[in-house]
């Protein structure tokens, strides 16, 4: 196959030229992600029920809303959570789900839900998906000099807004003003009643049509015309002079009974920019959507606008935080430290060999297979993210191992036979050097990609992170392998074909020039009067084998359990964030003009030199400044400054932390959960208050919470007085009930245009007018010229309910959920848990028929470790299956599988000294270890095998253990110095997959020096070539 390959060597290298071709126009098509989509497709709603408490309205809608949901096609959990005046509701998909489907399916089952609803609850349906604080999102903030920010924000919300909506992939788009229009209509009860009033007149005034009316229809000629009456759209500034009801032939008018007051004022939610109020968009994409295209999109689209005379010319667009950034930051610092990995590769190729047309034929894999790859990764829908480059950075050490196998093979026969530079000899020299270790490297390949193989059928969430790195792995290591068969040595063919060897020096004048060679001369050497000890005297193999068995057992028994675990490592952040929230009633106005000043001054004044700018979001109670950092390293000393500037007091509580927007959407974990069941709950609530209050007295834990909130609230219930119902004109207990009820909550949302801005009126009673139960019973209403108090129609009692109610999927949850502090180690979880259960079991009194059930607070994340375990068993049994069958035995694969634990004995170690942890990435670092680390075994067994034929067991096991050091030590550095720039960790993005390179370089150093000698060892005591 080779010799017909050389003879038609034009045309091979033509198909690769094509084929890179190809790679190189598709990679400009991928899509690029911070990250691949990691969460199923998750959605949120709510649903405002004001007069209702959590019980009232789980009672009577509850139980056609939870079952409705469910019905809708891929839903897998659905969590209700019911409250006083609102509820919400969260719906999780399967992973096979479609977003943008499942969503459409939502929204109409909501709308269903919302027309069956009595009118005082329809609302408007929204359905968002859910987001943490970090699922990624565009945040820009604009300005002008030029035009005010009240008219930027009118040409924004009219130029900017439609144009923006329309860019793919967008799914929310919040536009916040630096100012609101606010109507506010404050009723005069004495008034109204002089007037013989309700605030069911006033309401339905405000509700009146404005629109056109049909009156009727008539005919005219062979023509039948409609009759209608059009009314003129309401003016916001007119209403009041709005009639609510015609007393006496007079017309009482709302501002004779109300004080109606319109007035600009500072948004509840607004935003400010380095000290001034700003417009800022928040662009949210769907589920799965191209972040960084539509961050892109955005901006090109502001700027076109402004280009177009749409927007200010000097409109300035400030990038707050911006997702394609940090996809860009993050991503570069990925491709920097795989191509510094493939460079330390090759250097270390060209030191060993001491030849640069070797190396350059070696090197030419790495390019040429990463290349080839993105062709695959287009077909398969694979995206350019951080996980699926950190598998091409994780792959760059490997690529080079086949190709440095076989030029090493080819190198060693052109000195050995001194080729004179005849193109027959050196076809047939280069056929023969490649089918003799065509075997070995197609099997060590193999071994790398079928570790990656049993991914396929891990947990959801593993397969869903690390997939993409799994196929980027088995595509690069798939093309290396045919690229070392093929292209190497037919480019080797064309660079040698007129080179005679016997030109060169000999091998000692070599050695003498060559500082490597001198170096490995040296090793050979070395290893081989070390080796031969070892294999030549049984004692001394059985104690190496011993105490290499001793520390595998003790790092597998102390060490791995104080490793930290996390699902993935964040990235490095240069924002912080700064919560503070104020125990007094304070406006937005008064926080803007007053508090943030203050603070901006001071974070000026002492952190200047760190700081690059602020901006902060102001919503009256709970308000967030952010910092944007000049350098990401300073984040923690500026957190600790920022944490003496700012203790909280009586009057602001203040939480500062580092924030990093392109963190991981991950499920979050609890490190305790304990389920109470058995009861209902009135007995439970109390069973949970109790054992809240336990655990937290233990100490063990940083913050306790528990679901649902076990606080309880007092319900005024009203009871129809029957002997006076209906005898009142004009009351009876429907209209009665809606009277209260309009109250209590107000008149119905009236909306007006006026301006460019949407504003929304609504009249209700001052509160001094409706606080307490004893003013709402001597509540007057009007009846003919006099006024009749509400406790004539109802009876006034008080009970007290629990103020929340939760269910999964239909059935009620009351759980207790507990953290540690941040850091605690991994290996205290356990004990702590153990220690709860006890101090619960001794001081907790649980009624009888009631259940309390430890439960696991990080199944998903457990599951996902779980798979990735199951998975290593699943890659070691197809890799013993495939080595059986290369070597025809059963002794031999176990052999050669004798370096996996070896491997993770480094592993281990590695993770504990350089402070890393056991993540899914340090997992996938095992099992990609465990394909790498029985490739040096398998390279000294088959030459064991070959030279056993000619000579004793133990002359055979030195002479082929020292004929293959070079090209053990070769494949085994360039990967790991390939690792290395990963698992130091350069750059932002690197971080992220920093355990898998720390596992992967520590665990594959330490695997083949205990190779050299461990797998020859059990070769000399075992019956393998006898």
């Amino acid at each position: 196959m080779l010799d017909l390959l050389i003879r038609k060597r034009l045309g091979v290298l033509l198909l690769f030229c094509l084929l890179a071709a190809s790679g190189i126009y598709l990679v400009g098509h991928l899509s690029v992600q911070l990250y691949p989509r990691v969460n199923r497709p998750r959605l949120m709603t709510n649903i405002r029920h004001s007069g209702y408490s959590a019980v009232a309205f789980h009672e009577q809608y509850a139980s056609d809303i939870e079952a409705r949901l469910q019905a809708v096609e891929g839903l897998e959990l659905l969590e209700a959570r019911y409250g006083s005046n609102q509820s919400s509701f969260t719906l999780t998909f399967d992973w096979k789900s479609d977003a943008d489907k499942v969503k459409a399916d939502t929204e109409a089952v909501l709308n269903t839900i919302n027309g069956n609803f009595p009118e005082e609850l329809r609302n408007p349906v929204q359905v968002r998906f859910f987001s943490g604080e970090n699922a990624g999102y565009l945040m820009l903030g604009l300005g002008s000099a030029s035009v005010s920010p009240e008219d930027l924000y009118k040409l924004v919300k009219a130029n900017a807004e439609p144009r923006l909506l329309q860019i793919q992939d967008m799914d929310l788009l919040e536009v916040f003003n630096v100012e609101d229009l606010k109507a506010s209509v404050v009723l005069r009860r004495l008034d109204m009643l002089h007037h013989g009033v309700t605030i069911a007149d006033v309401n339905a005034a405000l509700q009146a049509d404005s629109g056109t009316q049909s009156i009727g229809s008539l005919t005219e000629g062979l023509q039948r015309l409609s009759v209608s009456f059009a009314k003129d759209d309401p003016d916001l500034f007119d209403i009041g002079s709005l009639v609510v009801k015609q007393v006496g032939g007079t017309d009482v008018l709302l501002d004779s009974i109300a004080d109606v007051d319109i007035r600009y004022t500072v948004p509840s939610a607004t935003f400010v920019l380095d000290g001034s109020r700003g417009i800022q968009i928040i662009c949210n994409p769907v589920d799965g959507g191209n972040i960084s295209v539509m961050s892109r999109e955005v901006q090109r689209t502001l700027s076109s606008l402004k280009s177009e005379g749409l927007l200010p010319g000097d409109t300035e667009i400030s990038a707050l935080l911006d997702p394609a950034e940090y996809i860009n930051r993050s991503m570069l610092s990925v491709l920097e430290s795989l191509i510094l990995g493939a460079v330390l590769a090759m250097v270390i190729v060209l030191l060993m060999l001491g030849e640069f047309r070797n190396s350059l034929l070696i090197g030419l894999s790495i390019p040429v297979s990463l290349i080839l790859s993105f062709i695959p990764m287009y077909a398969f829908g694979v995206s350019l993210n951080l996980i699926s480059l950190g598998g091409m950075a994780l792959a760059v050490g490997m690529i080079v191992d086949a190709s440095i196998v076989v030029m090493e093979n080819i190198h060693r026969l052109r000195v050995d036979e001194k080729h004179a530079g005849d193109e027959l000899h050196l076809k047939d020299l280069i056929i023969r050097a490649t089918a003799e270790v065509r075997a070995p490297v197609i099997a060590s390949a193999l071994t790398s990609i079928l570790v990656f193989f049993p991914l396929s059928f891990t947990a959801p969430l593993t397969n869903a992170i690390l997939g993409d790195q799994a196929k980027v792995v088995v595509y690069t290591l798939g093309f290396s392998l045919a690229v070392s068969l093929t292209l190497v040595p037919i480019v080797a063919f064309l660079i040698y074909r007129n080179s005679d060897v016997r030109r060169k020096a000999s091998d000692a004048d070599r050695a003498k020039k060559n500082p490597s060679e001198i170096v490995l001369h040296l090793l050979e050497w070395g290893y081989s009067r070390s080796l031969r000890l070892v294999v030549s005297r049984k004692p001394v193999a059985i104690s190496l084998l011993a105490a290499v068995s001793i520390v595998l057992a003790l790092s597998v028994a102390f060490v791995l359990p104080r490793l930290p675990r996390e699902i993935m490592s964040p990235p490095q952040s240069d924002r912080l964030i700064v919560f503070l929230q104020s125990t007094n009633d304070l406006t937005s106005q008064e926080i803007v003009e007053g508090k943030l000043p203050e603070m901006n001054a001071l974070i000026k004044e002492k952190l200047d030199a760190y700081v690059a700018r602020t901006y902060a979001e102001v919503r009256g109670r709970f308000n967030r400044i952010f910092i944007v950092l000049k350098k990401t390293g300073d984040a923690d000393f500026v957190t600790a400054e920022l944490q003496k500037l700012f203790p909280s007091d009586n009057d602001w509580y203040y939480s500062i932390m580092n924030w990093d927007p392109a963190e991981l959407p991950l499920p979050r974990t609890n490190d305790l959960r304990i389920d109470f069941g058995g009861a209902d709950e009135t007995t439970l609530i109390p069973l949970l208050e109790r054992a809240r209050d336990l655990v937290t007295e233990t100490g063990y834990y940083a913050r306790v919470s528990t679901t649902p909130a076990t606080g309880y609230t007092d319900e005024l219930s009203l009871s129809a007085r029957r002997q006076v119902a209906g005898k009142l004109t004009g009351y009876n207990e429907s209209t009665l009930l809606s009277l209260v009820r309009r109250i209590l909550g107000g008149t119905q949302t009236k909306t007006y245009e006026y301006d460019g801005l949407t504003v929304t009126a609504r009249a209700v009673y001052p509160d001094a007018d409706i606080k307490g139960r004893v003013n709402l019973a001597n509540f007057l209403v009007p009846y003919k010229d006099s006024a009749v108090p509400l406790k004539h129609f109802f009876d006034f009692q008080v009970k007290s309910n629990i103020s929340q109610i939760v269910s999964e999927n239909g059935d009620l949850i009351f759980r207790i959920y507990a953290n540690r502090m941040r850091g605690a180690p991994a290996s205290e979880w356990l004990p702590l848990e153990a220690k709860t259960k006890e101090y619960l079991a001794a001081n907790l009194t649980v009624p009888e028929g009631c259940t309390v059930a430890f439960m696991n607070p990080a199944e998903e994340l457990d599951n996902a470790i779980r798979s990735l375990f199951v998975s290593l068993a699943v890659s070691i049994a197809l890799i013993f299956l495939l080595l059986a069958f290369q070597f025809n035995s059963l002794a031999v694969p176990l052999v050669i599988l004798a370096a996996v634990p070896l491997g993770f004995i480094g592993l281990i170690f590695s993770l504990f000294t350089f402070r890393s942890t056991l993540s899914l990435n340090s997992l996938l670092g095992a099992i990609l270890l465990s394909g790498i680390v029985v490739n040096n075994s398998i390279i000294l067994i088959d030459f064991f095998l070959v030279r056993r034929r000619e000579t004793g067991k133990t002359e055979a096991l030195v002479q082929s253990a020292v004929i293959r050091l070079r090209p053990i030590l070769i494949t085994s550095l360039t990967t790991v110095f390939g690792m290395l720039p990963i698992a130091i960790g350069l750059g932002e993005g690197s971080s992220v997959i920093k355990p898998l390179g720390i596992a992967v370089a520590g665990g594959l150093t330490v695997s083949t020096l205990l190779t050299l000698y461990v797998v020859p060892a059990i070769i000399s005591l075992a019956k393998i070539g006898d």
